[in-house]
């Protein structure tokens, strides 16, 4: 499970990356959101959490409170991050206005660290 939702997480954030590149910033940012929801995932997977399903409300909840408060392993941002990632998804998705090259390069960024430092937790 662990495997599977990382190598997600890098394909979410490859597609992410292309599309900043093109210019495309509705598609990072929607991408760069899913890399963070997968290797969130895998987080919790790694922790012994075995759903199959999650809901977006459901997953930043429990990250946040049983990774990043309970148990410390990963910082106080991450949550911060993973819930604003959200918002720019639903925006991106959703939103006449969009996001634009700041948000989504921004994000992306955030989407990075988010994922090595979850990978590097995961691979011990």
């Amino acid at each position: 499970m662990v495997a599977i939702a990382m190598e997600r997480a890098r394909e979410f954030l490859r597609v992410a990356e292309i599309s900043l590149e093109q210019g495309f910033y509705n598609a990072c940012a929607s991408n760069a959101y899913y890399a963070m929801f997968w290797a969130a995932i895998a987080a919790l997977a790694h922790q012994g959490f075995r759903q199959t399903e999650w809901s977006h409300g459901g997953l930043r909840e429990i990250f946040s409170r049983e990774l990043v408060v309970k148990r410390q392993i990963y910082p106080a941002k991450f949550g911060e991050w993973l819930k604003d990632a959200y918002t720019l998804r639903v925006k991106a998705d959703y939103k006449l206005e969009g996001v634009g090259s700041k948000a989504s390069a921004r994000l992306l960024n955030h989407a990075k660290e988010f994922i090595s430092a979850i990978q590097e937790v995961v691979s011990q």
